[in-house]
């Protein structure tokens, strides 16, 4: 029940409440049979049978009500948790044991297809062995060893079998993608950025401490103010969201991009995310070799499929750019905002176009604007109702990121300015200890493109206006370390200190877990295999290289373990003691001699301690050669130590 309890704790996070509270019922009415003998549903009990099959079956009805149905991951673990718990109140026969361990082992399965990170590899480590230390009580049945020989033994089996864990890790021909096909429900909507934004979804990242994606930078590293990573980019709005260009609009020309200044090569760890954009230091001037991707018209790299595992890419991109000088087939959607949306915003540019219809004056009215008008950057922007563009510029004046973009593209759209949002993250954390800059969700933000003849695509960071320093040195600057760390070192500079260095070798270590183990697919497993010595690895070459070391491995192990039985069967090595007592006495067993034989000599000359000498001959041959021995192994042990026979 501990085992089973460890094993589906982590899934209490993932499924509906209704399926922990009817595993725990279920364990803790086995519980409350063990210790206060509660009746369990049998056949002297009808009526907790009956329960039992009602519970089943409001299980099942729950079940269809939040999945629709039986098939996909979360419905399969959901059922596989409850039904397991039901298992545990009838568990009678060694077949409903070996059942219940063996679906233990499989739930231990499922939980990787939720996280694979180190805790859940631990955690999961020792329900293995809980399970292991179970199946060897259970073929025990005269309980032969006692508790901690039994949870020795079972892990004893799992160092045994790490060597050819690795063998198989490390040489097993690698494929693209996971090795076995996951329903869709497996690849459900994660925190970060989306491909819509509305206002307020994105400061809802800032208390996300999830890391989004890891960077290598080959040589110099940029400034924190032009580390912008670029995403989505947003076009169309009804006024309260903005989306992307829709599919009948996009097309397939690339974008026209002229460099200056030394560009910065890199690799990049991206998380996770379910759609096709792939983040990159704006702007990226070459494409991926290791992915399939392209880039769009408006400057996105995105895959051809959906990044659905961790995947890794370099990049190689400048800071300082040209994008589309000559014009951009997209510049009449980057002029349209709604006809009944944001008209106090619409009079406000137009009085600016009004004073003046040079692009780079208007885009200087609406900085200015809002670095004199009493504007706030704030993490925690207050609700707007109504027209939320028209709230936020006359009334709050208090917002985040993508209330200064959206409003500021609203603003120039309505001068006549073409505009567009691009979302994605700024900044980003060195990691002292490996030197990865780590991006996490709450670096996400939001900024303005806007396109002048003559210059193209330019970037303009109204956020820049009301918080320089978030642009110039990150978000953890004007963070308070209340939201950066647990509560009880937020007031303490020393353990913030402390828990900071802690926690730069604990996101060392993940990047390293991610990178060799997590990520390790055919592209590294070729790198890895032509540094031991194999050139041009394939896979007729590593089904042959993984043949024999396991077949190496097996007979390795095998040589070892018999030696060790010899040596260390603790049967022998107790019976050993016994007649090193005797022969202390004088009384020396032949090699030749058995153990009865001996036993009946030793007697004769040892009458006082008949009974024992018997006795312990009788354990030991019980033990060593019964298939279904009368004494357990304590008792043997037990016998040894209290024979202590003297001169007669």
């Amino acid at each position: 029940m501990l085992g089973l309890s460890l094993g589906a704790s982590p899934h209490f996070s993932y499924q509906p409440l209704w399926v922990m509270l009817i595993f725990m019922t279920m364990i803790g009415w086995r519980c409350m049979n063990l210790w206060r003998n509660w009746p369990l549903p049998s056949k002297q009990h009808r009526s907790l049978t009956w329960l039992q099959l009602g519970i089943a079956a409001i299980a099942t009805l729950l079940l269809v009500r939040s999945y629709g149905n039986f098939i996909g991951r979360d419905a399969g673990v959901a059922l596989l948790t409850v039904m397991l718990g039901l298992k545990v109140i009838e568990i009678r026969s060694h077949r409903d044991y070996y059942l219940s361990c063996f679906l233990g082992y499989f739930l231990v399965v499922t939980n990787f297809f939720y996280s694979q990170t180190i805790p859940t590899a631990s955690l999961m480590f020792v329900v293995v062995i809980i399970m292991t230390t179970c199946l060897i009580s259970l073929n025990s049945p005269i309980q032969s060893l006692d508790s901690r020989s039994r949870l020795k033994l079972a892990n004893q089996m799992l160092l045994q079998a790490i060597p050819l864990m690795l063998v198989l890790f490390v040489f097993f021909p690698r494929i693209e993608g996971p090795l076995w096909g996951l329903p869709q429900d497996a690849y459900g909507a994660k925190t970060g950025i989306d491909d819509s934004m509305t206002l307020g979804n994105i400061s809802q990242l800032i208390l996300s401490d999830e890391i989004a994606f890891r960077v290598k930078f080959d040589g110099d590293i940029p400034n924190q103010s032009v580390l912008y990573w670029r995403g989505p980019v947003l076009w169309e709005t009804d006024g309260t969201t903005w989306t992307e260009l829709t599919r009948k609009k996009q097309n397939s020309a690339t974008p026209n991009i002229s460099n200056t200044h030394s560009s910065y090569q890199y690799s990049t760890m991206l998380e996770p995310h379910n759609n096709h954009w792939l983040f990159a230091l704006d702007f990226p001037t070459t494409l991926p070799i290791t992915l399939k991707t392209h880039l769009t018209q408006d400057g996105q790299l995105r895959a051809d499929a959906p990044v659905r595992q961790r995947v890794q890419y370099q990049l190689n991109s400048h800071t300082q750019f040209q994008f589309n000088v000559g014009s951009d087939v997209h510049l009449a959607d980057a002029l349209q905002l709604p006809a009944d949306k944001h008209q106090r915003t619409k009079q406000l540019a137009q009085q600016w176009r009004n004073h003046t219809q040079q692009p780079s004056e208007l885009v200087q009215l609406a900085l200015d604007h809002f670095s004199q008008q009493n504007f706030f950057y704030t993490l925690s922007p207050p609700q707007l109702a109504g027209d939320s563009i028209d709230g936020f510029l006359f009334e709050s004046r208090r917002g985040f990121c993508e209330h200064y973009a959206a409003s500021f593209t609203v603003l120039m759209r309505a001068a006549g300015v073409p505009a567009r949002i691009v979302t994605g993250y700024l900044g980003g954390e060195i990691n002292p200890v490996d030197g990865v800059m780590l991006i996490r969700q709450r670096d996400a933000h939001a900024w303005t493109e806007i396109w002048i003849e003559g210059d193209g695509w330019l970037r303009v960071d109204p956020t820049a206006a009301v918080s320089k320093e978030r642009i110039e040195h990150g978000i953890n600057t004007i963070m308070p370390f209340s939201m950066r760390s647990p509560m009880f070192i937020s007031h303490s500079r020393q353990l913030f200190d402390i828990w900071q260095q802690l926690s730069n070798n604990w996101d060392a270590l993940n990047t390293g877990w991610d990178q060799w183990i997590l990520a390790y697919g055919p592209k590294l497993q070729k790198e890895f295999l032509s540094k031991l010595g194999m050139p041009a690895p394939n896979w007729q070459s590593m089904v042959i290289l993984l043949t024999l070391s396991i077949t190496t491995l097996l007979l390795i192990i095998s040589l070892f373990l018999f030696y060790q039985y010899k040596r260390h069967d603790p049967i022998v090595q107790l019976y050993q003691r016994f007649c090193n007592k005797l022969a202390r006495l004088g009384i020396v067993r032949e090699p030749s001699e058995g153990p009865l034989d001996f036993a009946i000599r030793a007697c004769k000359q040892l009458p006082t301690y008949q009974h024992q000498i018997m006795l312990i001959s009788h354990q030991y041959t019980q033990l060593r050669y019964s298939l279904e021995p009368s004494v357990s192994l304590v008792e043997y042990r037990r016998e040894i130590r209290q024979f202590n026979p003297k001169q007669e």
